[in-house]
């Protein structure tokens, strides 16, 4: 029994076409050496959305998650870093065909993906499900990045008063019903809150007020946000600084410390 045989006994598959799933593990760099051999790259095309289906099907049907949340957990476990790390823990590497070749999250996910198409187009979607599980057993990741996002920011409210964290909750029902989309970086965030707020694209936070020193090669800027937000009777004072190598980033880490005092969520950069 091969070493690739030996690997697929231990998540239950049986009586699958070695050759394709060889493909699935093939680098192009082999057909170097003259090999007439196909590689993993179209299995991958078809695998990243067989994998993007089984992940959302499974915790939509938890049924205990907002979309926002469905979508938060779904990247946690499909893009590139996470499945390198399933590779990884998995010792997928013994299987792949290549010749000078370093593996590379992106080409460790890309096999991942291929493998998971080979299990599709031979054994169907039901199968795909259980070998995936098998595997989050076997490995506990699934459970790992549940359990980080459930308990995510718990820690950044430590220290926090009662008066404190009720301000926070009526801030966030706030924000939910002005429905702000807080999946981007901080300065469109909070573009987004005084355009929603005060029902015009012309009152915006203003970035204007900067300053530049070093080199036109290694320059420095700092920007000054100087604006006040009332929400539920209340003035926010929102006086911050960014400073960064560039412009933008500048106006990034002002609005961020704009953000983080409105208890406004964003991605940070």
């Amino acid at each position: 029994m091969t070493m690739l045989e030996n690997w697929l006994k231990t998540l239950q598959i049986y009586d699958i076409d070695l050759k394709l799933m060889e493909t699935a593990f093939t680098h192009g760099s082999i057909k170097g050496l003259g090999y007439n051999v196909e590689d993993y790259q179209r299995l991958e095309f078809l695998g990243d959305a067989v994998i993007d289906i089984i992940v959302s099907d499974k915790f939509y049907n938890m049924g205990k998650y907002t979309e926002e949340d469905l979508t938060e957990l779904r990247s946690l476990l499909v893009k590139e870093k996470p499945l390198a790390e399933l590779f990884d823990r998995m010792q997928m590497s013994s299987l792949v065909r290549s010749i000078g070749v370093n593996l590379s999250p992106k080409l460790k996910s890309d096999f991942v993906e291929a493998f998971f198409a080979v299990v599709y187009l031979e054994m169907g979607i039901k199968k795909c499900h259980k070998v995936w599980d098998l595997i989050m057993e076997k490995t506990g990741f699934e459970e790992e990045v549940i359990n980080n996002y459930l308990n995510k920011g718990k820690e950044e409210l430590e220290g926090f008063t009662p008066e404190q964290l009720e301000e926070r909750e009526k801030l966030l029902e706030y924000y939910d019903r002005l429905q702000i989309k807080t999946k981007q970086n901080a300065k469109n965030v909070l573009q987004q809150l005084f355009q929603k707020k005060y029902g015009s694209a012309y009152i915006l936070p203003d970035y204007d007020d900067f300053d530049k020193v070093g080199t036109d090669n290694d320059p420095t800027f700092t920007v000054r946000l100087n604006e006040s937000l009332s929400i539920n009777e209340i003035t926010y004072e929102l006086k911050v600084e960014g400073v960064a190598s560039k412009l933008k980033h500048a106006q990034i880490k002002a609005a961020e410390k704009a953000c983080d005092i409105l208890y406004l969520h964003y991605n940070k950069i």
